[in-house]
Parts: structure tokens; sequence; C-alpha cells
């Protein structure tokens, strides 16, 4: 009877142990399964800024894990890398200047525009206090981020309607914000274009505001998202996915209810000041809505820049249609999910 006892426990555990192994496996099978539905991929932003807050939301909030996206985003620090890394695909998606997107595409390139980023420009241009007005700016030194930067059609549209045109004044170059900024305060140069937090900075230590871009061009693309087109043929649902996160995010951003929580993602991300946060996030989402909510680079816009690259002679006339440049479809895709 005892040895009868012991054999049938002896079955029972038998039984209970090889269930308990089915159900690790299939765990681990399951665990398998999960992380092969999670797509990798890197994207591309010049800086960790505010222009690529959307992402930040999307990544914070879950946005992109829920629909199976693991994304490395990295900081290129110029948009000719961002571009250079785009056309190898050692990144597959990438966010900065249009105009450096339209020049590589033009080249034979493998890259298309998928949606815009920053729709409206959210720079200022700062000078010494001892400068008034632009007027005041003849003869004097202007820094921009290059020769043929977005920020030198910004400030060239900024100075023409008070009389001050190319060549009234001096160029240097500095690709980035804050070299801009740090210019500026060494007084090596007399007025910056410049985003926040940099421009706040300026304001608060007394230097002139001699106006923001948005006033003079308000539908005119700072930033924009594009994909290696080779990658993005085999990888359609990745990219539209993507986009719909983004989308949310945007939508997300605009909720005024989401403030706080907003700009404590920005510091996360960028390691801006909670102050200069608040700030920002009345700029983007209140006084120029950087971001489009339908994520659109519109005919409007496009027709405006695409002007100035051929009166620089960067495109040859006559004026090459959008969809040479951009592919709106995994756009229009995402916006059907939202």
């Amino acid at each position: 009877m005892k040895h009868a006892f012991l054999r049938q426990a002896m079955r029972l555990h038998g039984f209970t142990l090889s269930m308990a192994l089915v159900a690790v496996a299939v765990t681990g099978l399951v665990g398998v399964r999960d992380a092969k539905a999670q797509t990798k991929f890197t994207a591309g932003t010049v800086f960790l800024s505010a222009t690529a807050w959307p992402h930040y939301v999307a990544a914070d909030k879950g946005y992109l894990k829920a629909r199976g996206l693991d994304i490395d985003l990295i900081a290129t620090r110029s948009s000719a890398k961002a571009i250079q890394q785009l056309v190898a695909e050692s990144i597959q998606v990438n966010s900065s200047g249009m105009p450096d997107n339209i020049r590589a595409i033009n080249k034979g390139g493998p890259i298309k525009i998928i949606m815009a980023q920053v729709a409206t420009p959210p720079y200022m241009v700062y000078a010494k206090p001892s400068i008034k007005s632009i007027a005041d700016l003849k003869g004097k030194t202007v820094i921009v981020g290059g020769s043929k930067d977005v920020t030198r059609i910004y400030v060239e549209a900024l100075f023409a309607p008070a009389g001050l045109k190319p060549g009234d004044y001096d160029y240097i170059y500095a690709g980035s914000t804050s070299n801009r900024f740090a210019a500026l305060m060494s007084g090596g140069v007399d007025a910056a274009i410049m985003l926040p937090p940099f421009s706040l900075r300026a304001e608060e230590q007394g230097y002139t505001n001699l106006g923001n871009i948005q006033s003079v061009l308000a539908d005119f693309p700072f930033t924009v998202y594009a994909v290696n087109t080779n990658w993005a043929k085999k990888n359609r649902k990745t990219v539209i996915d993507y986009l719909a996160a983004l989308l949310k995010g945007i939508k997300w951003l605009y909720n005024p209810a989401n403030k706080e929580e907003a700009v404590a993602i920005l510091a996360k991300w960028t390691k801006f000041k909670t102050d200069d946060g608040r700030k920002t996030y009345d700029i983007f989402m209140k006084e120029i809505n950087a971001f489009r909510k339908d994520g659109a680079v519109t005919q409007h816009a496009y027709d405006q820049l695409i002007n100035v690259l051929m009166d620089w002679g960067d495109i040859k006339r006559p004026k090459p249609p959008i969809s040479k440049y951009i592919d709106d479809s995994y756009l229009k895709a995402a916006l059907k999910q939202q």
C-alpha cells in the first residue's frame, strides 16, 4: 500500500514536472516570438532638441512599443552627416533640413521626404544690445548655419522688408544654435539666428530681438522626415507605423493638459531646464504651431522653398514636381490609423 502510494505520487510529480517544463518551453517560445515582433531600426536627428519632441513623446508614452517598434535615435550633429548616413543606410530614417534632402535627391540619392517635422520656422534673430533695428546691421556681421543653409533663407526673408539685402552685411557660419549663441555672447558677431532655449537666454540677457522668422515665412518648412527608399520599400509597414506613432505624439503635445509632462519629457531627452521647456512649449504649441497635425509638406511650402533653391542655382528650371522629392503615401496611410 505504501509503495503503491509512492508510485502514484511519483507519477503525479512527473506529470506536474512535465507540464511545468512544457510551460517554460512555451513561455520561452512566446518570448522569442515577442522579441521577433519588435522591429528595430535607427533614426537620425541633427540634434536632440525640441524639434524631435514628437519622437520623445512617442517613445515615452509607449506609442512606438505598441506598434512593435524599437528605435535607436541618434544625433548626427549636422544635416550633411544625416544625409550621408541615410544614403549609406547606416540610418534608415532621418530628420534634417529640407533643402539638404532635396539637394541629395537631385544628385540621385536613394531618399524620399515622407513627412514634415517642424513646418513653421521656430527661429528668432538676436543682436548685440547696441543694435536696435535690422537697419543697424548694415556693415555688421551675422552668423547663420551655412552658405546655403535654410537659416540663410530665413535671415534674408526677415531682413528684406527692412531694406537690408545680401552684401549689406557679412556672413559667418556655424552649424549649431549653441555655437551661434556662443559667438554672439563672446562678441564675435553682431547678430545670430537661434532656436530655443538659446534665443530665450539671449532675451534674458538683454540682447535685441530683431524678429521671429515665422512672421515672414509662416508656411515654410524647417525640418522634414526622410527615408532611405531601398530600406523603405522592404519595410513599408514599419515606416507607416512610425509616422502613425509620431502623429499620435503630435496630437498629445497639443493638448494643454499635457504641458507639464511634455516639459518633463523634453528635459529628460535634451537636458532643457524646466523653465526653458515651458517657454519652448508655449512657442511651439501656442505661438507658431510648429508641428502640423497632419504632418503634410504643403504645395505652398514646397513652392516657396524650391523657388529659393532655383534662384540660388541649386535646382534647374523648370520647377520639378513635388513628387520628385516627396512620397506622401506613407503619411496618408498613417493618417488613416489616427
